[in-house]
């Protein structure tokens, strides 16, 4: 199966993950187990009725994915969007800016596997590392 990155859509948030964040789908930082319990959990949570887990094959090409990570806050309130780098974190919450992060989280939607598809590839990304010596 090809390497992909993982999209979270879950209570009205969109979490879209970019650059290499795929990595975390595949690399074994500490033990193997702890990385197979975690794979594992996120299968559970994609069970959820509230929660949408996906995957962006990397054979999608280009998407606005790959510009970084973003939320996508959706409430009855005004909606704002997240963006964080590894020293700080920004809102934006004018209109013009949602809507720009609205689209960018539709095209990523729409290139991301189907959430049984993402849930298959999770699963058989444990299975890879329980069988590895």
């Amino acid at each position: 199966m090809q390497a992909a990155e993982p999209v979270v859509d879950r209570l009205g948030v969109r979490a879209v993950g970019g650059d290499h964040r795929w990595l975390a789908l595949r690399q074994v930082i500490g033990a193997p187990e702890v990385m197979v319990e975690q794979l594992e959990y996120l299968g559970e949570m994609a069970k959820l009725p509230n929660v949408d887990l996906r995957v962006v094959p990397f054979s999608s090409g280009w998407h606005p994915a790959l510009e970084g990570l973003f939320l996508l806050i959706e409430s009855e309130q005004t909606p704002v969007v997240q963006l964080e780098s590894r020293r700080s974190g920004l809102f934006l919450h004018e209109q013009e800016d949602v809507q720009s992060y609205r689209e960018a989280a539709d095209t990523v939607f729409r290139a991301a596997m189907s959430p049984e598809e993402s849930s298959e590839f999770i699963a058989e990304i444990a299975k890879d590392m329980e069988a590895a010596p």
